[in-house]
Formats: structure tokens, C-alpha cells, sequence
């Protein structure tokens, strides 16, 4: 008769005991491990039965509640002690954890809005002060239309847009300056917000970006701001001024745009850092197949 997975784990846990002499804390944690191993199996399945894909995917699932670096080593070693010793006691044929390593854990891939959610998001809203809806709409086609953070977009001066309006000019992470292509859209809001500025009788010299009162605009408006009209548009994820520029770089990647020229415009010191918004294309290009391709 075949020893069940319950039976050979509570074998596994006496060998410990009297033959490894491991400590009580040791076996607590293996019995734990080997807990959940029997919890996700939901069934007391025949020792030998127990196969590395069936561990494979166990380890998967644990992935995903977050365990820690630490305990998701001891977890790998606690399999192959238990592989090792059904395989040594013929229990099963051979050590089903032999080479099982934990699965890295799928790359955080950057938070990206739709174009169409974000188009919409940039129209005038007539529900709104001119002032406060223009100054809004300009600060979101800056930082999707130009990539900006948020730190470089509230440093902005008039002062800072140069060739007839179509470059401005970035100070950066580090103090590093920029020079990056302001787009049409940007261009329109600009002159929009200029004149609303006018109306107010705020001169279009020093800080560009003006709360009410004709004061140098804070970062926590603009994130409100944003948020505000990416949720109005439907937006259920993360909603921050940084979404906008992540959202810039994969859409250009998206539309064919050189990485090198991608990397330029964010002011990435290094290349591999770029490259991480490959991950979100390829993703996306995945999804076309998946879609459009007659054989996807």
C-alpha cells in the first residue's frame, strides 16, 4: 500500500527529530512549509505520486502572498530535505525536488494610462475656473507630451521654453539640464494657460505654474489634479503625475520612437534604465498578437 503524502510528512518530521537532531525551531518551520504544501494539494495524495511541476506550481502560489526572501529559501531547502528523504526511504522513485529553485517574482511593470483615457482626460472641462482647468490640462500635456517629473515640471519658468515655444529647457535629477520637444498639444495649452494668466493680471515671467493667488504651485495640487482627471475619464489604477511619464516613454516605444532618443528626452543616465519600459511594449505587442493575429 502506498504511503500517503500526510503519513510520509509526519515520518519526514520524526527522522528530524531523532536522526538529524535538528532543532525545534527548524521543524516547526519545515512542518509549517509542509503544511502549506499539503493545504495546497488539497487532497492527502500517495507519496510517490508527489512530481516537481506540482512543486513548481506550489512555489508560483506562495509567490504571490509575498513571502519573504528568507523564507522562501528555507521553503526550497525544507522540499529537497523532504525529496531527498522519500526518495532515500523508497517512498518515491527519485527526489522529486531535485534542482527546484523558487521562481523570481514577475517584474513590477510600470503603471501605464490608455491613450484614448488619456486624450480624453486632456479636453477643456466646462465645469471648471478657465484658470484652474487651463493651469491642469497644461500640467498634464507637459508630463505625458514631454515626459517630465513631477519636480521638473514645477521648476519650470516661462522663461524655460525656448524656440518660438516648441523645446523647453528641463533641470533635471542632479541638476542636469534637458532640452526636450514640447508637443503641438502642449503648445496649445500653453497659449491657453497664458492668456487665462493674463486675465488674472499674473505676468508671464518667473514660475510658470501659479495656484490661485499667483503663488508658486505644490506638488500635492498637481498630484489632486491629475488624479482628478484621470479617475473622471475612468481611471482605476495608480493615478500620479508619474504615470503620465511612464506613459509618455511606452507610447513612444509602442508608436516605433528609438530608445536612445527616448532615453534622451527622460533624462535617464543610464540605458538599462530605459529599457525597463521594453517590458510594458513587449507586453503590449503580446496582447496585439494575441488579439489581431488570425493565429494568436
Amino acid at each position: 500500500m502506498d504511503v500517503t503524502l500526510f503519513s510520509a510528512v509526519e515520518s519526514f518530521l520524526d527522522h528530524l527529530r531523532a536522526e538529524r537532531a535538528a532543532s525545534v525551531h527548524t521543524i516547526a518551520a519545515y512542518r509549517r512549509d509542509l503544511q502549506k504544501l499539503l493545504d495546497h494539494l488539497k487532497s492527502d495524495i500517495p507519496a510517490a505520486s508527489l512530481d516537481k511541476p506540482r512543486l513548481q506550481i506550489f512555489l508560483i502560489d506562495l509567490v504571490k502572498t509575498g513571502l519573504k526572501p528568507s523564507s522562501q529559501s528555507r521553503c526550497v531547502a525544507c522540499l529537497k530535505s523532504f525529496g531527498k528523504f522519500l526518495a532515500s526511504h523508497g517512498m518515491a522513485e527519485k527526489n522529486p525536488a531535485q534542482g527546484l529553485r523558487f521562481p523570481k517574482k514577475e517584474q513590477q511593470l510600470f503603471a501605464v494610462a490608455g491613450e484614448e483615457l488619456l486624450t480624453a482626460s486632456l479636453e477643456p472641462s466646462s465645469d471648471m475656473d478657465p484658470f484652474i482647468d487651463q493651469r491642469d490640462r497644461l500640467c498634464m500635456e507637459l508630463c505625458y507630451g514631454s515626459g517630465l517629473r513631477l519636480a521638473e515640471l514645477i521648476g519650470l519658468k516661462w522663461g524655460d521654453f525656448i524656440q518660438g515655444g516648441s523645446m523647453v529647457r528641463v533641470l533635471g535629477k542632479g541638476n542636469k539640464t534637458r532640452v526636450v520637444p514640447v508637443t503641438r498639444g502642449s503648445r496649445d495649452a500653453l497659449d491657453s494657460y497664458r492668456k487665462v494668466c493674463s486675465d488674472r493680471g499674473f505676468s508671464p515671467r518667473g514660475p510658470l505654474l501659479l495656484n490661485h493667488k499667483g503663488m508658486p504651485l505644490g506638488r500635492r495640487t498637481v498630484q489632486r489634479a491629475v488624479e482628478a482627471r484621470l479617475q473622471a475619464q475612468g481611471r482605476k489604477g495608480k493615478s500620479s503625475p508619474h504615470v503620465l511619464r511612464h506613459s509618455f516613454a511606452t507610447h513612444l516605444l509602442d508608436h516605433g520612437a528609438d530608445l536612445l532618443a527616448v532615453k534622451e528626452m527622460l533624462g535617464h543616465s543610464s540605458l538599462s534604465t530605459t529599457q525597463k519600459y521594453t517590458h510594458v511594449s513587449v507586453k503590449r505587442l503580446k496582447e496585439i498578437i494575441s488579439v489581431k493575429h488570425p493565429r494568436g
